[in-house]
Order: C-alpha cells, then structure tokens, then sequence
C-alpha cells in the first residue's frame, strides 16, 4: 500500500489563511505552513471561468508569478489573455479592487478581504452577476411605476365619468324646470283669455232678449 505524498498531505491540510499556533502543530500542519509561508500574500489570482454565476475562485500567488509581476503588473484572472502576456502584447490599463471573500474551510464559513488587479474586460466579468440583478431589480420596479401610472389614469378616467353621468340628472332638473314655467305661462294666458270672452257672451244674450 503506498502512503500519502506530500502533494496529498498539503491538499488535506492547506488554509486560505492559516493562524495556527506554531508549538502544537502536527506533521501535516508543518508541511502545509511552510508552503503557506511561501506564498505571497499581498495580491491574489483568480479564475473566472464560472463568473455568470457570481462564482470564482482565489488563490495567493507563487513565488514565480511574484518575480513576473504576474498579478500585479498584469491582469490577476488566470485565463485572461493579459495574465502571463507576451513582451509584443501591450497590458492594458488595470484596476485594483478588494473583494470579500467568504468561503468554507474545515466545516466553517470564513470570510477575507482580498486585493486582486483585474483589466475592465475582466472586472466586467467579476460584477456581472450584480450588474443583472440590479437591471432585474431596476426593471421591476420600472413595471411598477408603470402599473400604478395605468391605475392612475383609469380612476382619472372613471372620475371623468362619474362628473359627467353627475350633471344629467342636474340637465333633467333644468329643463323640467323650463317645461313647468311654460306650462305655468300657458295657463295663465288662457285663464285671462277666458275671463275676458264670458263677459261678451253674457252681453250678447241680453241684446238679443
């Protein structure tokens, strides 16, 4: 049966950040120290293969990639064109950002800040999950002004209505009001025309006895 090799020893015990105490480390905890005391914490690398999905993964730089500048002079995704360029291609302009970086180690959930140096191509890639979600969260609410606006111009609408359905029963009134005076107008007239003919008639009868 062949034993674990040191890779297999390193794998099992690697931190992303380790604060051990030195005087009761084990055998393996040692072999894992002193390849974490040969990283270079200052900047790390990152790979955004998965990067529509919110998800990358961080690692600190090697000691060849610290003597390239690797990381830090060019762009700290590992599978961008400009993280190990050639002398002939031109590094564009890049951009240091800290991110907060929660991830489980050992059955816990911890959390680092974290420089890495990204091109715009590749921090476009970083904030693209955020960038739509917001546009999401910015569209929804967009639908719901637009909702109430709709709500707003149908009950405006609807008052139009009811003020206008309000003032007939107001034009009824109005032009019963008128048939009544003309009604009232007409009587009149014929009561006065009706006393002034009795008195001929009776007039009349006592010439012709």
């Amino acid at each position: 049966m062949v034993g674990n090799t040191e890779f297999d020893i390193l794998k099992a015990s690697h931190k992303f950040l380790r604060e051990d105490d030195e005087q009761n480390l084990t055998w393996e905890d040692q072999v894992a120290k002193k390849y974490y005391d040969s990283l270079f914490r200052e900047f790390a690398v990152c790979n955004l293969k998965h990067y529509k999905t919110g998800q990358f993964a961080l690692r600190w730089r090697s000691e060849s990639e610290v003597l390239s500048g690797a990381g830090e002079e060019t762009c700290g995704n590992t599978r961008c064109t400009f993280h190990e360029p050639s002398r002939s291609l031109k590094v564009p302009p890049l951009k240091t950002v800290e991110l907060p970086f929660a991830y489980e180690e050992e059955g816990s959930v911890k959390s680092a800040l974290v420089k890495v140096v990204l091109c715009d191509k590749c921090l476009k890639k970083l904030m693209y999950k955020r960038e739509k979600e917001r546009e999401r969260a910015e569209g929804r609410r967009g639908e719901g002004s637009k909702e109430e606006d709709a709500d707003a111009e149908k009950e405006t609408e609807q008052g139009d209505e009811l003020d206008s359905s309000a003032d007939v029963p107001e034009e009824r009134r109005d032009r019963k009001d008128r048939r009544d005076r003309n009604s009232r107008h007409k009587e009149h007239r014929r009561d006065r025309n009706s006393r002034s003919r009795s008195p001929r008639r009776r007039e009349s009868n006592s010439q012709a006895t």
